[in-house]
């Protein structure tokens, strides 16, 4: 059988828009404060990450789930590739013209992407083992866990339309610094701007962060204090003009967001070492004690 055996849980298309002139990331290994560089085609990704043994067991394809992630991932790259184009030509508070199958396919593709990566499946499996069996659960029951909440459209249904109900906001950034991503690139931000959040989501006023490329950055704002008020920008690119720390704040999301690696197009990581070292601290104490 060919079929792949390196899964990736942030796909491809969206990491060659982070590569450098030469096709490579520059990743930075939070862990072990290693910078180097690797190609799309290796980051973000596990031998086997969406095999499903109860399918195979059963007779059927066990690679169904890798397989649908592909295909919506197809069709979200065209979406967003023409996004891109327009917004990099567009005037400030300008609208990108967004019909509803598109709304509903990239805020699908939003949803699923923060769910189905390594770190979603650890904070579950550490979830279920402190809630629900009261001891430590093994790999493949881990990876049993992870695919059947992947598979129940009320968790990842939820989310995706949340975010398709949202103010969608383009932000697009000229300044020396460029935009960075991570392997688990949507990050969350509570209303008062005070903390990136993986758990939590659903309080109020959170919205979510997602860098679409080195220069561009989507915003999701829910129609709640205190963002009612942007409705009516709804699909505009911002007026506002980023400086560079306003960049380099969106980019500390990466770091707190990041299972592991960091993700750039470009050497140098100066900023979000010094932000790691925040991370755990009393700012973040809401989400460390919930793990």
């Amino acid at each position: 059988m060919n079929a792949p055996k390196l899964h990736h849980y942030v796909p491809q298309f969206y990491l060659r828009r982070f590569t450098d002139s030469a096709g490579n990331l520059w990743l930075w290994d939070r862990d072990r404060d290693l910078v180097f560089r690797a190609r799309p085609s290796g980051v973000a990704a596990e031998n086997n990450f969406y095999w499903h043994e109860e399918f195979a067991a059963l007779g059927h394809d066990p690679l169904t789930m890798e397989k649908q992630f592909s295909q919506l991932e197809g069709e979200v790259a065209q979406i967003t590739e023409q996004w891109l184009e327009w917004l990099r030509d567009m005037k400030p508070m300008e609208k990108v013209q967004i019909p509803d199958i598109n709304r509903e396919l990239v805020s699908l593709y939003i949803a699923l992407q923060f769910l189905r990566t390594a770190d979603a499946r650890d904070i579950l499996a550490k979830f279920a083992e402190q809630h629900v069996y009261h001891a430590p659960i093994t790999e493949t029951e881990k990876r049993l866990l992870h695919l059947d909440m992947l598979w129940k459209d009320s968790i990842y249904g939820a989310l995706a339309e949340r975010i398709k109900n949202a103010t969608w906001l383009f932000g697009r950034n000229f300044t020396p610094t460029r935009f960075i991503t991570s392997d688990n690139p949507v990050a969350f931000r509570t209303g008062d701007n005070a903390m990136w959040l993986k758990v939590g989501m659903y309080s109020d006023g959170t919205y979510s962060v997602f860098p679409m490329a080195p220069d561009i950055v989507m915003y999701c704002y829910p129609k709640e204090p205190p963002w009612e008020k942007l409705a009516a920008l709804d699909r505009c690119l911002s007026p506002v003009i980023f400086t560079e720390d306003m960049v380099e704040s969106e980019n500390s999301a990466q770091v707190f967001m990041a299972s592991r690696f960091v993700i750039s197009s470009c050497d140098g990581f100066d900023q979000e070492r010094e932000f790691a070292k925040t991370v755990g601290t009393s700012l973040y104490e809401p989400y460390w004690n919930s793990r």
